[in-house]
């Protein structure tokens, strides 16, 4: 071969070989293309599943907190505020009673005595009430009290001594008692206005005023038939029988009266220590 020959023959093959080389180029560029549009596609895919993951998280986010919420506030017991719950209100009164101690009463202990509601005795007592009235159908009272405990001036002769009569003394009673009182009584309803209560408490009270006595005559006391006409002498001295306080139980029972929802009417009576009836008149709040 020439050396012409030999020349076309290495430029046919350069020819043959830039030929070859172009297509792989645009193939490779076209396969790193459709790379890149892959990852990108792959990217946004990946945006959307997170996107959908955090929504889907926000939403059971969500959900736990209306749950958490709906569970804490039906777990939550009520709690009692000032004792609301239990309080239903409270009531204030001023009352008047009256006392009664029978005769017959007094008898087991004295052959001669005055009584209450003789000689000018007005026995009397006022009071100020406190009632805590609670939703169960029950009532405490806190009570301060002032009572007048006179009696009619008259002989008073100890039993045991009924046939010493010169030993009579004849006493002026100034005794009053103030006291307080603590009671607590179930409530039945009749109807709105009116209801019906009983129950109990206890007192204590201190003695204010004083007595005197006074010796009989022994003169008129060994002949007279009776010793209450007889005169006493002049000279008189402090009785000292009395404690200067003491105290008893109380039982009660009465009607309560309801106006206009807050005026109260009530009407009692009891026993404590004497017996008594009792008109109230306050409000209730």
């Amino acid at each position: 071969m020439s050396r012409f020959g030999s020349l076309i023959l290495v430029f046919v093959t350069l020819l043959f070989a830039a030929f070859v080389a172009v297509p792989n180029d645009a193939a490779a560029q076209d396969a790193s293309r459709i790379s890149l549009d892959d990852e990108a596609e792959a990217e946004d895919g990946d945006i959307d599943i997170e996107e959908e993951d955090s929504a889907a998280q926000a939403a059971d986010d969500d959900d736990w907190s209306y749950d958490s919420g709906n569970n804490s506030s039906s777990s939550e017991e009520p709690v009692a505020s000032s004792g609301n719950e239990i309080v239903k209100g409270h009531g204030l009164q001023l009352a008047m009673s009256f006392v009664g101690v029978p005769g017959s009463i007094i008898d087991h202990w004295f052959k001669k005595h005055g009584n209450v509601w003789e000689g000018g005795a007005i026995n009397m007592g006022f009071s100020l009430d406190y009632t805590l009235r609670f939703q169960a159908p029950c009532e405490m009272r806190f009570s301060l009290s002032w009572l007048n405990a006179r009696t009619g001036s008259a002989y008073w002769l100890d039993k045991s001594y009924a046939d010493r009569p010169h030993l009579a003394d004849y006493i002026v009673n100034n005794y009053s008692i103030i006291s307080l009182e603590v009671a607590a009584y179930h409530v039945i309803s009749i109807i709105d206005e009116i209801a019906f209560y009983y129950g109990g408490g206890i007192w204590g009270g201190l003695v204010l005023d004083d007595a005197k006595g006074y010796a009989i005559r022994a003169s008129c006391a060994e002949t007279a038939d009776d010793i209450s006409s007889c005169p006493h002498e002049a000279g008189s001295v402090p009785l000292t029988q009395m404690p200067p306080g003491f105290g008893f139980v109380m039982v009660t029972l009465g009607f309560k009266f309801t106006l206009f929802d807050v005026m109260t009417i009530r009407a009692e009576g009891g026993f404590k220590g004497y017996f008594y009836g009792q008109l109230g008149l306050g409000v209730e709040f």
